[in-house]
């Protein structure tokens, strides 16, 4: 029974784990390296329970949330307690497995050891404690406090009973979880943008259309929230090459972009830096105008083939079901059908031809068809 969490990182994606679980009703403790950063992330906490309140969506007061919220500077013996910990801190790899030796010492034995990484396997952070049954991944979006779904991952060691309580545990923050049952690069919903994202990278450098041209395929023919090159300057050029990169490094087989990797070298970061693809005044993102007829310029199978050749390996090979796959990318990446609803739509034989002339240009044997 999991009664009280706590969240290690007190950043964006751990203060907004620690508030979806307060709201659930859990004792939650935030922990961070200094008094600062943790007043900063109560601040903003704060901020979020008055929104939500004001729009009729808390039940509670905001104090009566905040409440359960307890702040500790480092890690103490007072986590004697704690049921389940989720890890939220930089995509480092050394640093997260020492905080898990850490926190394998200072937490209960029983107590689940979760964490929230988007990209580096959760078998290798598991390697540095000795019970790595009690080791999982559960992936929130960003914003937790919006965002509904969770991907939870299973090591090579975690046992079902940590799976169950885990699932169970994301249930009852009323976020929608689905379940990654292999530790593969990039879990479920980063494997099917990555494989969008190399593609568009590849048309471009192949000569084959311009970026814009990509972007209005995504937004006017297959209904994407924004376009592919468009998402890569708003999360970041440099956030998009590095997670690549070591996706990339553990075994997927991805066309390697080179314009990514120029543009990180030279500073030109996206929405952040005032410019990427598209250039924004103030370092604030604005969307970019595309004309519609762009859109035509280009097949949108040659975009949306690889992915639904990527989701097939993923069934094929045990990683997740199709209904998990179509939920992930509905609401990880807010497409406006899953996955294998655009398989339906164009057809089978469409996208095989598709990935056959990718393989084509590219000279990738990674457009098989699956």
């Amino acid at each position: 029974m999991i009664r009280n969490v706590l969240v290690v990182g007190a950043g964006t994606m751990g203060h907004g784990i620690a508030e979806v679980s307060a709201i659930a009703g859990y004792n939650v403790y935030l922990s961070d390296v200094s008094k600062d950063i943790l007043n900063n992330a109560i601040q903003k906490v704060k901020w979020s329970l008055e929104k939500l309140y004001e729009k009729g969506n808390l039940k509670e007061s905001v104090e009566d949330v905040l409440g359960r919220i307890k702040t500790i500077e480092g890690l103490s013996n007072e986590l004697r307690e704690i049921d389940i910990s989720i890890e939220a801190i930089p995509e480092k790899l050394d640093l997260k497995r020492q905080l898990f030796s850490k926190l394998e010492e200072l937490l209960p034995n029983n107590a689940i050891l979760a964490t929230n990484t988007s990209s580096l396997p959760i078998t290798e952070i598991a390697s540095a404690v000795k019970r790595q049954e009690r080791v999982i991944g559960t992936h929130f979006f960003n914003p937790p406090v919006l965002m509904q779904l969770v991907e939870i991952i299973r090591g090579s060691k975690t046992s079902d009973d940590t799976v169950k309580q885990t699932y169970e545990f994301i249930k009852s923050l009323r976020k929608i979880p689905i379940m990654v049952n292999k530790d593969v690069p990039g879990f479920v919903v980063n494997r099917i943008l990555l494989r969008i994202i190399t593609t568009a990278c590849m048309l471009v450098e192949k000569g084959i259309c311009e970026y814009t041209a990509i972007d209005a395929v995504a937004r006017y023919k297959l209904g994407f929230p924004m376009g592919i090159f468009e998402l890569v300057d708003y999360t970041g050029v440099d956030v998009n090459y590095y997670v690549s990169s070591a996706m990339m490094e553990r075994g997927f087989k991805a066309y390697p972009c080179k314009t990514l990797e120029e543009m990180t070298k030279k500073g030109d970061l996206g929405v952040k830096s005032g410019k990427g693809f598209y250039t924004y005044p103030s370092n604030k993102y604005i969307k970019p105008n595309l004309p519609s007829q762009l859109a035509e310029k280009i097949n949108p199978l040659y975009i949306i083939a690889p992915a639904v050749s990527e989701a097939n390996w993923m069934v094929k090979n045990g990683i997740a079901s199709k209904e998990d796959i179509d939920l992930g990318v509905r609401l990880g990446l807010s497409f406006p059908k899953g996955i294998f609803d655009y398989e339906r739509e164009f057809g089978r034989e469409s996208v095989t031809k598709a990935l056959e002339d990718l393989r084509r240009i590219s000279g990738m044997e990674e457009y098989l068809p699956e």
